[in-house]
C-alpha cells in the first residue's frame, strides 16, 4: 500500500490540459490576480497566494465562506473542477 505522503509527492498531469491552459490565462491577465468561476450554480473564486492558488467557495454576498490552498492550477483543477460544469463567471476587480 502506498504513503499518502508519496502520492502527495507526484506531479499528476492535468485530466484537460486546454481548461487548465483557459484557467491559467484567465487568472496571469486578471488586473487583481483573481477570477471567479460559476461551478454547478455555485460560485468560487481562484487566486494567487504568493507561490499559492487559493479556491474559495464565495457565499451570495461574494465573501469568502472556505478556502483550500493548492500548490498548482493542474491540482486544483484535477480536484475541483474536472467533470463539473462550469464557468469562468468574470475577472475580480477592485
Amino acid at each position: 500500500m502506498k504513503d499518502s505522503k508519496d502520492c502527495l509527492a507526484i506531479p499528476t498531469p492535468p485530466l484537460d490540459g486546454p481548461s487548465v491552459k483557459l484557467l491559467e490565462d484567465a487568472l496571469m491577465h486578471s488586473p487583481t490576480k483573481s477570477i471567479q468561476l460559476e461551478i454547478n450554480s455555485s460560485n468560487y473564486q481562484i487566486s494567487r497566494e504568493g507561490r499559492w492558488f487559493k479556491f474559495s467557495l464565495l457565499t451570495k454576498k461574494r465573501t469568502i465562506k472556505k478556502a483550500t490552498l493548492f500548490a498548482t492550477i493542474t491540482e486544483m483543477y484535477n480536484q475541483s473542477v474536472h467533470g463539473q460544469n462550469w464557468r469562468i463567471a468574470e475577472s475580480s476587480s477592485v
